[in-house]
């Protein structure tokens, strides 16, 4: 009998995106052979006898805090044995440290929150390919090839960046960054969130910019790599630990650094798509969320941990 897991997750409320639904889709894909996967929505009124035994339960935080006042329920306490892998430590630390406590593995986008709460593991953000990848989403049919080289080529604008405006910081440096270069282009989450509007401004744009909020190494970070695009991205303390600068991405450490690296990559096209194709590369080979849903069931005892 094949081993049964359960995530948890709200997804009835017109948001199903993030990493929940990332790390549901790689098992649902990757893992139909040798695990009953399910996802169940945490209302208390779930019937576990009905449900089952489930051998592992996952939960990966999709920010219930911020729904407390719009969801129609008080979410279930997370069955055990279990494992929980908090992304948004930066904004809400003391929600997701006091979830911590209900769980037998914890796992932490941040790196420092593994310090602050004592105890788990670093798991940083992802990318799924299948949602960030521009090739796949154009190439159909019988000029399927054509298409995908058409796509990676052609580049509208120098400057891109999808993302809230939640931030003074950002929206002073983006004032800077497009008045410097006024053929940019900006989408928000909401207007640009669906996976493939958002690969598609990546994929045209010659530069893609990011900033972070409270040095977090954030998905944009991974997701633009996964379009095969050039990364420009604010110098944060992990991010070296997981991509070589120059190499895979080139960082900024403030807006004149910021200026002047734009300005030099926009004038010199191979080093700036050798470095887009190196990041490509890097991001498939090590960061996709294959990778951490495999590191989840490695903890479980599901999976041997080779990565």
């Amino acid at each position: 009998m094949k081993p049964r897991i359960c995530s948890y997750y709200e997804s009835r409320l017109g948001r199903n995106d993030g990493n929940p639904l990332f790390v549901t889709h790689v098992l649902k894909r990757d893992y139909a052979d040798t695990i009953e996967f399910h996802h169940l929505v945490p209302d208390p009124a779930l019937n576990f006898e009905a449900l089952g035994k489930f051998d592992f339960h996952l939960w990966v935080d999709w920010g219930e805090d911020a729904l407390k006042d719009v969801l129609p329920y008080t979410p279930i306490a997370c069955p055990r044995p279990n494992a929980y892998w908090a992304s948004d430590t930066h904004l809400g630390p003391e929600y997701r440290f006091q979830k911590a406590d209900e769980f037998d593995h914890v796992f932490f986008a941040q790196q420092r929150a593994v310090e602050e709460y004592g105890r788990g593991d670093w798991l940083p953000h992802a990318v799924e390919p299948d949602a960030y990848n521009p090739a796949a989403i154009y190439a159909h049919g019988d000029d399927a090839v054509a298409k995908a080289s058409e796509v990676y080529r052609l580049k509208q604008w120098d400057v891109g960046f999808v993302g809230h405006l939640n931030d003074q910081a950002r929206i002073d440096a983006l004032d800077r960054l497009f008045k410097e270069f006024p053929n940019s282009w900006w989408a928000s989450r909401r207007t640009g969130r669906l996976f493939e509007r958002a690969a598609d401004i990546y994929t045209h744009s010659r530069i893609c910019w990011n900033n972070a909020i409270r040095d977090d190494v954030n998905m944009r970070v991974f997701e633009v790599l996964a379009t095969r695009s050039f990364l420009l991205t604010q110098d944060v303390p992990t991010i070296h630990e997981l991509f070589t600068d120059g190499v895979h991405l080139v960082t900024w450490k403030d807006m004149n650094d910021c200026l002047e690296k734009a300005h030099y990559y926009l004038t010199h096209h191979e080093a700036r798509e050798r470095i887009a194709a190196a990041g490509y590369a890097e991001v498939l080979a090590k960061h996709t969320f294959r990778h951490r849903v495999k590191r989840l069931l490695a903890v479980a005892g599901m999976v041997k941990e080779t990565l």
